[in-house]
């Protein structure tokens, strides 16, 4: 940390007058965000409420705080308790709704920008250009937000005619929106620490630099992974939705295969128990939950054909990778299904050091007891340990259990579904989640 004040001198000497410096402080702790308020800087950037609600009564009351990251929903009440400065990524309208009724009811116009996505990359959120063009048209509505201009990130890519690409379109955006350009100065955020050059040449007003300055944060790999089986090491999520669904409405409970992803791993009594509830209001009976499961069972395996369905993309991969780094990998799934258990270890084999199921359990997901019998049996501390997941209720589950979750988007619901239970971190597929893994030390 020697370095900041040297670090931030190095890149104010590349940045104009007129271009706003954000230092991206996330993840890096308070005695660095010191040292650079000490040498001038006064933007800083985070993309946690949880880690912004700890540095802001810890540091200086003149530091204007941007929020960078993936907001979800339910976090916007206490973001703006803490009266941000501008928030940077709005990426929906659904988004930019809740913080301007939220903002209505603390009683103060919130500044914001919005998002716009120009990148070639699906994992990259925010609003198409289109969209952005269609929400400017009642923009004026939202009376307690004011848009002061756009955000955006560009593809990661070492290829600098696609990165002025995504620039430039973000310009254009900008420069077409009426509502904007009546700001005195619209703000154009664009440009990190590999690109703020580009960004700066393509008319960026303000840039967004962490690692320049503040060094990578290294992270450390975990000593025990705990996998979900359906949906993270299977693909058999389609079948289960389709069994559950086949299975539930035989025996005149309405169930939907959107259902089945948003119960995914609870055990089958409970998700059977829910589905009943909903329609006679109460518990079914053990004779009902035995049959629903037989047949839900049963359909599975026709539907499979008594076979093992595909594997996730990727998913061998990282096991390889884990096993040769010596990290113990564990199997945490809330299945009772013998047909899936059973060839677990033939399709891996000398890959898990355990398995947690149904079997093993008295509550299943979203309850933490799963994972926190993975961890007791793990030996390892909390820090020490990660959880990957793809289902909203799994995710729930391991931050109920005090653990990193990770989850991998494999399914048919939106990335918004797995932020809004509090994932660590969302992937879109196994191959970035390997990416994330290879950057641990």
């Amino acid at each position: 940390m020697a370095g900041v004040a040297e670090q931030i001198r190095s890149v104010r000497a590349h940045i104009p007058a007129g271009v706003t410096l954000v230092c991206v402080s996330k993840f890096h702790p308070v005695e660095a965000i010191r040292e650079a308020y000490a040498a001038g800087e006064r933007h800083f950037g985070e993309s946690r409420v949880q880690e912004l609600q700890k540095k802001v009564p810890a540091l200086p009351a003149d530091i204007h705080w941007h929020f960078i990251g993936h907001l979800q929903t339910n976090k916007v009440r206490d973001l703006l308790k803490l009266r941000p400065y501008l928030i940077q990524s709005v990426d929906s309208e659904r988004l930019l709704q809740a913080i301007n009724d939220e903002a209505a009811k603390q009683g103060f116009v919130q500044d914001v920008l919005l998002e716009v996505h120009v990148a070639k990359e699906e994992s990259k959120t925010g609003l198409t250009p289109s969209e952005i063009e269609d929400l400017r048209l009642h923009i004026a509505d939202f009376q307690h937000v004011r848009v002061r201009g756009l955000m955006t990130m560009a593809t990661n890519t070492d290829e600098e005619v696609e990165i002025r690409r995504c620039f430039s379109e973000a310009k254009a955006v900008l420069s077409n929106l009426s509502i904007l350009n009546s700001l005195s100065n619209p703000v154009l955020s664009m440009g990190m620490s590999d690109d703020y050059r580009i960004a700066i040449a393509c008319g960026s007003t303000m840039v967004r630099i962490g690692s320049t300055i503040f060094g990578e944060r290294s992270r450390k790999l975990p000593k025990a992974v705990f996998f979900d089986q359906d949906g993270v090491l299977f693909n058999s999520m389609p079948y289960h939705a389709a069994s559950w669904e086949w299975a539930m409405q035989k025996h005149g409970l309405p169930f939907t295969k959107n259902q089945t992803y948003r119960n995914e791993g609870r055990t089958g009594a409970s998700v059977i128990n829910e589905a009943h509830r909903l329609v006679h209001g109460m518990d079914a009976s053990p004779e009902l939950i035995e049959a629903v499961y037989a047949d839900k069972s049963q359909h599975f395996n026709e539907l499979t054909g008594g076979k093992l369905p595909e594997l996730i993309p990727g998913i061998r991969e990282v096991l390889a990778y884990l096993k040769s780094r010596g990290v113990q990998c564990w199997v945490v799934t809330g299945s009772g299904q013998r047909s899936l258990l059973d060839n677990l270890r033939n399709t891996f084999p000398d890959t898990f050091t355990g398995v947690i199921s149904a079997f093993d359990v008295q509550h299943g997901k979203p309850h933490p007891e799963p994972y926190l019998k993975a961890w007791e049996r793990c030996g390892f501390a909390k820090n020490e340990c990660m959880v990957v997941e793809n289902a909203p209720l799994g995710v729930r589950a391991g931050k109920a259990a005090e653990l990193f979750t990770a989850a991998v988007n494999t399914g048919i619901l939106p990335d918004e579904a797995l932020w809004e239970e509090h994932a660590d971190v969302v992937f879109p597929n196994m191959q970035a989640l390997l990416a994330w893994l290879q950057q641990c030390q």
